[in-house]
C-alpha cells in the first residue's frame, strides 16, 4: 500500500492574500465547491487539471524566520529568465541566483519569503517533445503494395512508440495522473500483450509466452498495466520489441487472407490483425504523448 500527497501546507500570515499569488504563478484555481474569501481561516487553490497537489495556506502567528526546509521547483513551460521576471512582477523578490546559459536556477521568494527555484524549461534542457516530429518521413505510400505498406506503417508507429519513451524518467513512466491505472509503462506493457495476443496466441494459435502465461486475468483483468507500477522502462521496451519481433516472424509465415487459428470469437485474417494493430498501435501512441505532454510539458507528434 502506499499514499499520495493532496496537498501541501504552507503556513503564513495572510493564507488569502499568499493564495492569491501562488494562483497567478503556478495556474492553480480556487476549489469550485468551496472558493476562497479574505475572511477565510485558510485557503486553498488546486490544479486544474488534477494532476499535481493542492496548496494550502494556513496562518500562524510567527513570520518565517529561516530558510524553508522544503521548498517547490518550478519547470516553466517557456523561457527560464522570462518566467523569473514575470513572477517577480507579481512580487515575488530575487533571493540567489545561479543561473547560466544553458543550466543552473534562480531562487526566489514570494510574498512572505517562501523560497521557491526557478529551473530551465523541458526545451531549454534540449527535451522539446518526440524525436519524430511531422518531418519525419512516412514510408513510401505511392509504390508498395498492400503487404509492405501496412507492415512497414505499423513498423513506423511501433517504432515511435520506442523513440518517445526511451528517455522518460521512472517519475514520468510511471506517474497515473488520472481516475485509471493508466500510465505510460502500462501502455507500452499493453501493447506488447496486444502484438502476442493477436499474432503469436490468436493467429497462429501458439501458447501465450511470459509474462502473460503466468498473469492470473481473473484476478486482474488490467495486469498488464498494475504489473507494469515498477517497471524499468527499458525492460518493458524490450519486452514490448521482443513481442513485435515474435510478430513479425508470425506474419511472415502466413498470407493477408489466412486465417487466423483461434476462431472462438469471430473469424479474422492477417490483414485485419495488420489493420486492427495499426490502429491500436497509433491510438496508444497517442495517448503516450498526451501524457507526456501532461507530465512533462512537452509537446511532439
Amino acid at each position: 500500500m502506499t499514499a499520495r500527497i493532496r496537498h501541501i501546507t504552507i503556513d503564513c500570515q495572510d493564507p488569502y492574500e499568499l493564495s492569491r499569488f501562488w494562483a497567478a504563478a503556478l495556474g492553480y484555481v480556487d476549489d469550485p465547491d468551496n472558493p476562497n474569501a479574505p475572511d477565510d481561516p485558510e485557503a486553498l487553490i488546486v490544479d486544474p487539471r488534477g494532476l499535481h497537489p493542492g496548496l494550502l495556506f494556513i496562518p500562524v502567528p510567527e513570520p518565517k524566520a529561516v530558510k524553508n526546509r522544503v521548498h517547490l521547483d518550478l519547470v516553466p513551460d517557456g523561457p527560464r529568465d522570462a518566467e523569473v521576471e514575470r513572477l517577480l512582477s507579481i512580487g515575488a523578490t530575487l533571493v540567489d541566483d545561479h543561473r547560466k546559459p544553458d543550466t543552473g536556477w534562480a531562487v526566489l521568494a514570494d510574498s512572505e519569503g517562501n523560497e521557491v527555484c526557478i529551473e530551465l524549461s523541458m526545451a531549454e534542457r534540449g527535451r522539446s517533445g518526440d524525436p519524430r516530429r511531422s518531418d519525419q518521413a512516412y514510408p513510401d505510400n505511392t509504390a508498395l503494395p498492400e503487404r509492405e505498406l501496412l507492415e512497414s506503417m505499423l513498423d513506423w508507429y511501433r517504432d515511435g512508440v520506442v523513440a518517445k519513451v526511451a528517455d522518460l524518467p521512472d517519475r514520468v513512466v510511471h506517474a497515473v495522473p488520472g481516475p485509471s491505472s493508466t500510465s505510460i509503462a502500462g501502455l507500452v506493457k499493453h501493447l506488447a500483450l496486444v502484438e502476442d495476443s493477436w499474432f503469436t496466441h490468436r493467429f497462429a494459435g501458439r501458447a501465450e509466452p511470459e509474462p502473460w502465461a503466468s498473469a492470473d486475468w481473473d484476478a486482474d483483468p488490467d495486469w498488464e498495466f498494475h504489473s507494469a507500477a515498477h517497471d524499468p522502462i527499458g525492460d518493458l521496451i524490450d519486452l514490448y520489441r521482443a513481442a513485435c519481433d515474435r510478430s513479425r516472424a508470425v506474419a511472415a509465415a502466413a498470407a493477408l487472407d489466412d486465417l487466423g487459428v483461434d476462431r472462438a470469437r469471430a473469424e479474422f485474417t492477417l490483414r485485419f490483425a495488420l489493420v486492427h494493430l495499426l490502429e491500436e498501435t497509433a491510438r496508444h501512441l497517442g495517448h503516450v504523448d498526451v501524457l507526456v505532454e501532461l507530465l512533462t510539458g512537452t509537446t511532439g507528434e
